[in-house]
């Protein structure tokens, strides 16, 4: 709702915490919306949803001071109990943890390096970055740490941990921190089961000590700490109470399909027969295994879902797959056939392996354009640094329009939405059409529509000679095309085998 005479439903007493009038934001030289006027109650708590792109994020920057913006805001904080206190008034979670070495750079840090055991010396450990933000409250530190099932990380270098364990450790920083406002951009990303049902509870632990909310998240995803749902669309803001949209939005409705026209390629290399071959494979770091006693075959064609809680070695595991990981060599392993270390390079790897995953997406170039992004999937790199060729171009141009980028092709990633970088890196791992697919919490970022699209572009994939390894804590964003099943726990093999959507079974 928009426009300065309207009223956004308000809490009981109706006292407004946050109030902007005629609020207008600008991504570059475009207007992102205009005049958006709304206010939040006091006691409220807000899910902030709407399609990829709109402009959530930078809405919730804004309200936390952090984009310039055009207009008036009013919030209504409590005064500042004693002088210097350091508790912020207003705090903005972002998608992702951005972290600094102890020298106070970031640039330091590459995509191998959390599995170089030697570099984890320069980086702080999970307790030490929590307690930067509330240095007297180790306690509480602990609390939140069992929380949110991550404890036993505690003395873990940044740089080793998994992306949902930075995940853990951003959310941790925020409650801890207990601002008047708290903005966080999609908390559930990344997150297992597990933790995600224990979010409630510290949603309204936090609410208790004063901290107002606003959940950056889709709509199927509703606390119960939310009070109304604000949805971005074209420039307006539709508020309403949770009870009135659950009782619109209640039953799921059926998303409009777009047509899928694949680009015209090669033919996947097809010369063999086994993709993964690993028998006793053991990884540790400082004595401490993260992989135990791993056997496990894949056979070309076969389509497997990686599932396991937060930190059980999925990651740690496919790094063995892309090359990533020097403990590759000290263990048996074998891929496309031959052992890992008789004469094969990394890129003789890459190249059949299409990739994507959550730390490679934090660490690419940020200053890349879209169209060359996609364009460095032919070369296995995170820049583009050879010339494509004419054909090249041309397949790029087919995936922009696979995944509706064709009007961000010159836009660099900075400039696009978290799930418009999403897809472009989606794109970079398809457009070789490797016989291999690897894909790491593929569908973070992307809202219900993008999600669904992407997934049924994998299906349509599969075919009889493609080999598909994908990880996702989501059951409801799995490929129809899964047939088999490895889960991890504490870094064994607690499940291996066929799987069947309609029954769910696995035989061990």
């Amino acid at each position: 709702m928009s426009g300065p005479d309207h009223k956004t439903p308000s809490a009981p007493g109706g006292v407004p915490f946050l109030t902007a009038e005629l609020f207008s934001i600008n991504a570059g030289p475009r207007p992102l919306f205009t005049d958006l006027t709304f206010s939040m109650a006091k006691g409220e708590h807000w899910l902030l949803t709407g399609a990829a792109g709109v402009g959530k994020s930078t809405l919730g920057k804004a309200l936390c001071g952090l984009v310039f913006h055009r207009g008036a805001l009013q919030i209504d904080y409590a005064p500042i109990k004693t002088p210097g206190d350091a508790v912020p008034k207003a705090l903005f979670v972002d998608q992702w943890h951005h972290f600094k070495d102890h020298t106070g750079l970031s640039s330091g840090f590459y995509y191998q390096q959390r599995y170089n055991s030697q570099d984890a010396e320069n980086a702080a450990t999970l307790l030490e970055e929590l307690l930067t933000a509330a240095p007297d409250a180790e306690a509480e530190a602990w609390d939140l740490l069992r929380a949110l099932h991550v404890d036993h990380r505690a003395y873990a270098s940044l740089v080793q941990l998994s992306s949902g364990e930075h995940k853990k450790l951003q959310l941790a920083r925020a409650f801890i921190s207990r601002p008047q406002l708290l903005v966080l951009d999609n908390p559930y990303l990344g997150l297992d089961a597990a933790t995600c049902a224990n979010l409630d509870k510290l949603f309204d632990s936090i609410a208790k000590h004063g901290t107002q909310l606003i959940i950056i998240a889709d709509a199927a995803q509703l606390p119960q700490i939310i009070t109304h749902v604000a949805t971005l669309s074209a420039g307006a803001l539709e508020i309403v109470p949770r009870a009135a949209y659950q009782l619109i939005h209640g039953s799921p409705s059926e998303l409009p399909l777009k047509p899928i026209e694949l680009p015209q390629q090669a033919p996947i290399e097809t010369d063999f027969a086994t993709f993964i071959r690993m028998s006793h494979v053991n990884v540790a770091y400082d004595g401490k295994k993260v992989l135990s006693g791993i056997t496990w075959t894949v056979n070309k064609g076969e389509r497997w879902w990686l599932k396991g809680h937060n930190g059980a070695g999925k990651s740690t595991l496919l790094s063995l797959v892309v090359g990533d990981n020097p403990q590759a060599y000290a263990n048996e392993i074998y891929l496309f056939d031959k052992r890992r270390g008789t004469g094969e390079s990394i890129w003789d790897l890459k190249r059949r392996i299409g990739y994507i995953s959550p730390e490679l997406h934090w660490y690419f170039d940020q200053q890349t354009s879209c169209a060359d992004a996609i364009a460095t999937g032919f070369f296995d790199t995170t820049g583009l640094y050879r010339t494509t060729s004419d054909e090249q171009k041309a397949i790029v141009d087919q995936w922009l329009e696979v995944f509706d980028l064709t009007t961000q092709r010159h836009r660099r990633l900075q400039d696009l939405s978290i799930g418009r970088q999403r897809l472009t890196l989606l794109a970079r791992a398809l457009v070789k059409n490797p016989p291999v697919l690897i894909l790491d919490e593929p569908c973070q970022g992307l809202d219900e529509q993008q999600a669904a699209h992407f997934i049924r572009v994998v299906d349509e994939l599969m075919t009889e000679e493609r080999t598909l390894l994908y990880v996702s804590h989501r059951t409801d964003q799995l490929p129809q095309s899964i047939d088999h099943l490895l889960a991890l726990d504490s870094g064994k093999i607690v499940e291996n085998g066929p799987y069947n959507h309609k029954i769910k079974t696995v035989q061990r």
